[in-house]
């Protein structure tokens, strides 16, 4: 059950990638009205999309925590591009303008109580899953393209069953 609820968990991210595409078509600067529509149309399309992946109800938000995020887990930036919730946990998604290194040292320094589980280093991306305690597991993801384009780090929260 844990490797298929991870599995669902990775797909929603990709639907909420499919959403923060749709809103980036939508964007009328002159009409302010059709960009929130435009946007309130992604969130619905995302949610739907993971809500059929999951077979359970999404949340999907950009720009914003979602409600009930852990305080004891510490984002690197307040950038929030996007974040969903689902039944089985939490996705946050956010920018930042550091390079890898930086970035990976912050996110050690985040969770330097926390159990690391898992360590997946894949050049331009990194993924960490850290424990704490029995009661929250999360998996960091940090994508961090050599070049001038911003970092992105990403949040699978999963809290115990």
């Amino acid at each position: 059950m844990a490797g298929s609820m991870r599995v669902r968990i990775v797909t929603g991210t990709l639907a909420m990638g499919i959403a923060a595409t749709l809103t980036g078509c939508f964007g009328n600067p002159v009409d302010a009205l059709v960009d929130r529509a435009a946007q309130d149309g992604a969130e619905q399309v995302a949610e739907d999309l993971i809500e059929g992946m999951s077979d359970g109800e999404a949340s999907v938000d950009f720009g914003s925590l979602p409600d009930g995020f852990p305080s004891e887990i510490t984002l690197v930036s307040d950038n929030i591009i996007q974040s969903m919730t689902i039944d089985e946990g939490m996705v946050v998604i956010v920018t930042d303008p550091r390079g890898m290194d930086e970035l990976v040292a912050q996110v050690e320094s985040d969770f330097s109580g926390w159990e690391q589980e898992a360590t997946a280093d894949m050049g331009e991306m990194l993924n960490v899953t850290y424990r704490k305690d029995e009661s929250l597991s999360v998996n960091v993801s940090i994508i961090a393209p050599s070049g001038e384009e911003e970092a992105t780090v990403g949040y699978t929260v999963i809290p115990a069953q």
